[in-house]
């Protein structure tokens, strides 16, 4: 008798099972039939409705600071010494602050500033203070000083700049479209590049995606801001 019931019991249980198995292979079944239904959207369809996918920034011109490395060799715990160009000497002023990297805080100050030239390097030695003990992995010492400043400039990224022909060009912004412009640049670093000609303050520059523009195309903008001095970096421009 009781075999009898287990058997049953048993058969109960598959059943469950199979039923559970079908209803869930009907289900996927018309899961897959709505998504076929549905509307199939691609990156051209898309583009084509929103606009191709850009970033830009809105530039200003500013006053964008200018710094120039200067490798030293450490001589003490908190003095260093190494040398320098005719140009940059004259750049130069003893007690001008010192930084680790540009736009950072002080960490010391120019305690000489030779006027003799070194037989030895053909270049002018300075001297430097700090203000206490630097980390360094060895003995030469990279530090940066203000040498300068470029008045009322418009910097972009280097990214930003195409070249063809020995021409420049960018992207902006213009009438709700993309438009390539051509540009006169300036000075031109690894912290970006001056624009001298063809930009306007104000004007909104394509920083990503320029690469699928062409003339007159419409954009979606999915990232737009104002940089002050647009040079893309925290402290300025090195040279």
């Amino acid at each position: 008798m009781r075999t009898g019931k287990s058997e049953f019991l048993r058969i109960i249980i598959y059943l469950v099972i199979a039923l559970v198995c079908l209803f869930a292979v009907f289900a996927a079944i018309r899961l897959v039939n709505e998504k076929r239904s549905g509307k199939i959207v691609s990156f051209i369809s898309e583009w084509d409705e929103r606009g191709r996918p850009v970033t830009t920034h809105k530039i200003k011109a500013s006053d964008v600071p200018v710094y120039t490395k200067i490798t030293l060799v450490l001589k003490q715990d908190k003095t260093a010494a190494g040398f320098v160009t005719a140009d940059i000497k004259e750049k130069l002023k003893k007690g001008q602050e010192v930084y680790l990297e540009d736009g950072g805080p002080s960490c010391g100050k120019l305690a000489k500033i030779g006027q003799a030239l070194d037989v030895n390097t053909g270049m002018f030695e300075v001297d430097a203070e700090f203000n206490g003990p630097l980390p360094s992995k060895g003995p030469l010492l990279p530090v940066m000083v203000l040498t300068g400043v470029l008045k009322d400039s418009l910097v972009v990224p280097n990214s930003v700049i195409d070249i063809s022909g020995g021409n420049y060009f960018l992207w902006k912004i213009e009438d709700g479209g993309a438009k390539k412009i051509n540009v006169k640049i300036g000075r031109r670093d690894g912290y970006g590049t001056v624009i001298e000609k063809g930009l306007r303050s104000g004007d909104e520059v394509v920083y990503t995606g320029q690469s699928i523009l062409k003339d007159g195309d419409k954009v979606n903008i999915i990232e737009n801001s104002v940089i002050p001095g647009d040079n893309a970096d925290s402290g300025g421009r090195k040279e």
